[in-house]
């Protein structure tokens, strides 16, 4: 025989169950739907990118070669903002990854030149000291020359 200590029963863990496993849907359709949103604005910016870089192109109406440089750089980064969209987050992860076992030597130059940029940003110089040897010096305090 059960007792009443004994008799939760499923419908008092049940719904903490459920109003748990919602709350976990509905934040997990909030980060899907964030993500979206930044994947569309990755490609848009993208685009962007291509498009200045078409624009720029255009000016170089006189260098057909240099014109043919700018429109063919400008169709890769169109190929880019469409995969961007195209493709899932978790997609464009993996052929990251891929790409870095191909060729890690490469992962290596670009993470290093990649952190390189960033210190240099962050530690951009201010006013840089004048060296002692280049500062001005009174003309009246000059050492004279030994005759």
């Amino acid at each position: 025989m059960r007792n009443g200590a004994q008799d939760h029963g499923p419908t008092a863990a049940g719904s903490d169950q459920d109003s748990a496993r919602g709350f976990a849907d509905t934040l997990r359709d909030q980060a899907r739907g964030y993500a979206a949103k930044r994947q569309a604005d990755a490609a848009r910016v993208v685009s962007d990118v291509g498009d200045a870089i078409r624009d720029t192109g255009a000016g170089f109406d006189g260098l057909p070669q240099l014109k043919a440089f700018f429109d063919q750089a400008a169709l890769g980064v169109d190929g880019l903002a469409e995969d961007i969209g195209r493709r899932s987050f978790g997609e464009m992860y993996d052929e990251v990854q891929a790409a870095a076992r191909r060729r890690p030597a490469l992962t290596a130059a670009a993470a290093m030149l990649a952190g390189f940029a960033l210190y240099r940003l962050i530690n951009a110089p201010g006013i840089r000291p004048v060296p002692r040897s280049r500062a001005l010096v009174p003309v009246d305090v000059l050492p004279t020359p030994d005759i």
